[in-house]
């Protein structure tokens, strides 16, 4: 019995990250296109990011397209926390609160300007509706 208890926290846990990844995920490719990429740097600036978003602990960026993704992949992780805990409005205030310091402050803008729009985070619910902020 407690091994099937522990199976099924262990899937519960990838799930979970898996969730969480694909938050960040269209968090980020939508702050992407927000922030205007020119279509030449696109890919490597989303395989950047898919990188870092699957290793929490990657280096130091190597690259101007892998640092780009760095600060993007900042701020998802930022939001999607506090989206997970308090909504909407919770994940905005905590960008809001977090840039200038963990945050690229032009980054966190253009986030901001994305998050202010309701359809951006009915897409990131499962269920396609609003969620209370």
């Amino acid at each position: 019995m407690i091994g099937s208890v522990q199976a099924l926290r262990h899937e519960d846990a990838i799930i979970s990250a898996f969730a969480r990844n694909a938050r960040a995920s269209f968090m980020g490719s939508k702050l992407i296109q927000a922030m205007g990429v020119e279509a030449g740097r696109l890919d490597a600036v989303h395989h950047a990011m898919m990188l870092r978003l699957i290793d929490a602990d990657a280096g130091a960026p190597h690259d101007e397209c892998d640092q780009l993704a760095a600060h993007i992949v900042a701020v998802t992780r930022v939001a999607d926390a506090a989206f997970a805990e308090g909504g909407s409005k919770a994940a905005m205030a905590a960008v809001m609160q977090d840039s200038g310091r963990s945050i690229d402050p032009l980054i966190a803008q253009n986030f901001l300007r994305l998050a202010s729009s309701p359809i951006f985070w009915m897409a990131l619910d499962s269920t396609g509706e609003p969620r209370a902020n």
